[in-house]
């Protein structure tokens, strides 16, 4: 999605996007955008095998740019490809000093992480949330107007849910607050979504495959969500938010989000007996909390506001 985001900043340019894609899961969301492929038919945790086809389609189409988006990128891999046309990739854990013309790290720990390393080099750096490349639904957001009373939670699990937060909170938080109505947005890749439908009850309502995100975003009045890119999205809503850690590579997104105060974080929901407490505490806090929820609003408002890909493309086109 983030890719689709940068590609349409591009196409506003009058550039040509092509995207290359190791199988063909992405082609009818591809299309959808209006933008052309071409599969690699390869397999996508073994990078360096590409390199050949990489660099013939190179020769092909000509590009100026190379946008690489993927965790299994390689030294030689990014160097292959950075010698033949200049390489953007999209950075997450600075493991290594990438051999790239740009290298973009958009989440709010990208200036915090600690990118010396690339002092001596010729690489350019897009740093910060301002980067963060959100579809268009998400540009220049309204402000959000927080109620006095809490009356409908958003609640985010990320595509295929692995740990099964869906269900953990419909049966362990939705009954504590009947008040309220909780929307589960579910993805397509969950492969639990009909045993989830029967769930479907009381306060509890589904949203699958949720195709206007941001106008179900801003008629909530809080939400909860795993700390990946769903977080940004919520930010330019301006919804309050409680984050919890999903992944190894969501850990410092959640902490920076608390550390600055911006969201209240649960902790990491795979490890600890205690986090479902932990956030029933922390959701009766906000509910209760109007001026914490206002606070959070304006910080996260003032972070991002969806103009984020087009900033890249400008950046990279300067």
């Amino acid at each position: 999605m983030r890719c689709l985001s940068i590609a349409r900043a591009f196409s506003e340019q009058g550039d040509d996007v092509l995207f290359v894609t190791a199988d063909h899961r992405g082609d009818e969301l591809i299309r959808s955008a209006n933008f052309k492929s071409t599969c690699l038919d390869g397999e996508w945790t073994l990078m360096e095998s590409e390199i050949p086809r990489i660099e013939a389609l190179i020769d092909e189409y000509e590009p100026y740019l190379v946008l690489v988006d993927s965790y299994f990128v390689t030294e030689k891999y990014l160097h292959n490809i950075n010698k033949m046309v200049p390489v953007a990739y999209i950075d997450d854990i600075n493991e290594s000093c990438w051999d790239v013309k740009y290298l973009i790290n958009y989440n709010i720990f990208g200036k915090t992480i600690g990118y010396s390393r690339y002092d001596d080099c010729d690489t350019e750096l897009i740093l910060g949330p301002k980067y963060a490349p959100l579809r268009d639904e998400f540009v220049n957001m309204p402000h959000h107007i927080v109620r006095q009373c809490v009356s409908d939670i958003l609640v985010s699990a990320g595509g295929a849910d692995p740990e099964r937060i869906t269900e953990r909170v419909i049966h362990d938080v939705c009954p504590k607050f009947p008040d309220s109505r909780f929307h589960f947005t579910v993805g397509v890749l969950n492969p639990r979504i009909e045993a989830i439908k029967r769930l479907e009850r009381g306060n509890v309502i589904l949203h699958i495959n949720e195709q206007h995100m941001a106008r179900l975003m801003r008629s909530c009045d809080i939400s909860i969500s795993a700390a990946g890119s769903t977080l940004y999205e919520l930010c330019a809503a301006g919804v309050p938010t409680i984050t919890y850690i999903l992944a190894d590579n969501q850990r410092m997104a959640a902490e920076q989000f608390e550390v600055q105060g911006i969201m209240l974080n649960a902790g990491d929901c795979r490890n600890d007996v205690h986090f479902l407490s932990r956030l029933n505490v922390m959701l009766a806090r906000l509910i209760n909390d109007i001026e914490l929820r206002m606070l959070q609003t304006k910080r996260m408002q003032s972070l991002v506001d969806g103009f984020g890909a087009r900033r890249i493309v400008e950046a990279m086109r300067e």
